[in-house]
């Protein structure tokens, strides 16, 4: 391979680190890294639910994994 191959082969290369960096940069967040406040305050899981109407726990959160059960207002959310 030509000296020049080498040197286009680096510039692509280069190019094409500099703009997945730039379209990394650009691209929104996924949406479950935007869930500040909600993750289990016991074991930090983030499968948790809200409870539902019917008792004395509606509106609270509930972890999926360990059932520890909190208030969204304390958590910040």
């Amino acid at each position: 391979m030509s000296m020049a191959g080498i040197l286009l082969s680096a510039v692509v290369a280069v190019g094409a680190l500099a703009i997945g960096i730039a379209l990394q940069d650009w691209r929104p967040r996924p949406r479950r890294s935007d869930r500040t406040g909600r993750a289990c305050p016991d074991c930090g899981d983030l499968r948790i639910r809200a409870v539902g109407p019917g008792n004395r726990l509606n509106g609270m959160l509930e972890c999926r994994a360990c059932r520890c059960v909190w208030s969204q207002n304390a958590a910040g959310g």
